[in-house]
């Protein structure tokens, strides 16, 4: 899910701010976690969320989910992606998606002095397009019998990766670079939604962010009839001005 908010200077004055926050250096050194948003669970219209927590998360996932970016558009010290934090964050009451980035954005600035600009670079970039053969695409239809199968249960088997998603091919591709951590631009030409179902074999020795796998990319290929080509395009970064490291509180 990406922010439309605006870079700005994230050391500027960003309300509101959470209620409570607790950012602690983790010393475990053990296998990096998610910064997750936990749903109220309300019955509000739209989702809302009470809760932010993060264990050994880096500093860079934390402004990731608080600007919306991929990994390839961040640029800053490399500590900011080695460093772990546990990390606990709860507004006043309960609030949407927007509203906990721009909270988010507040405690990076007060506990991280993260002051930041934007500026237009040329990145590395995926098309997805076509593969040889021709796609081999779903019917939408088929995501009910997917569900139906699993009722309830992860689809998710150990040692594997998985994508299970009803969209249309730009939001695949939008998907795609959530996962890979590099811009993914649909360049199929196809129209409509389809079921994508993939998985591919989670390697042990991980790619470098912003590169997808071997295994990835074979998945896509072989289950999809799509391929993604390297290319090079201008996007719009978040340049890193002057950072901290948090003390523990």
């Amino acid at each position: 899910m990406l922010s439309m908010c605006a870079f700005g200077q994230a050391g500027s004055t960003i309300a509101p701010a959470f209620e409570t926050t607790s950012v602690k250096p983790n010393l475990t050194g053990g296998p990096r976690g998610a910064v997750q948003m936990r749903p109220a669970g309300n019955g509000a219209p739209r989702p809302t969320f009470d809760g932010l927590t993060g264990t050994n998360v880096t500093l860079k996932q934390l402004i990731q989910t608080a600007f919306g970016l991929l990994d390839s558009e961040i640029s800053g010290p490399n500590w900011i992606e080695m460093e772990g934090y546990d990390v606990v964050a709860r507004p006043a009451v309960a609030a949407g998606f927007t509203e906990m980035q721009a909270m988010l954005q507040a405690m990076l600035a007060d506990r991280f002095k993260l002051k930041s600009h934007r500026e237009t670079k040329e990145l590395p970039v995926y098309w997805l397009t076509v593969a040889d053969g021709g796609p081999k695409l779903r019917d939408p239809k088929e995501e009910e019998t997917f569900k139906a199968a699993f009722a309830g249960k992860s689809p998710f088997r150990p040692g594997y990766a998985g994508m299970f998603t009803n969209k249309d091919l730009p939001g695949f591709a939008e998907r795609l670079s959530r996962g890979v951590g590099r811009p993914v631009i649909d360049k199929t030409g196809i129209q409509g939604r389809y079921w994508f179902q993939m998985e591919w074999a989670a390697e042990a020795d991980r790619e470098q962010p912003g590169t997808a796998s071997p295994a990835l990319l074979a998945a896509i290929q072989e289950q999809l009839g799509l391929k993604l080509e390297e290319h090079r395009a201008p996007a719009e970064v978040l340049i890193i001005d002057s950072v901290e490291r948090a003390s523990g509180n």
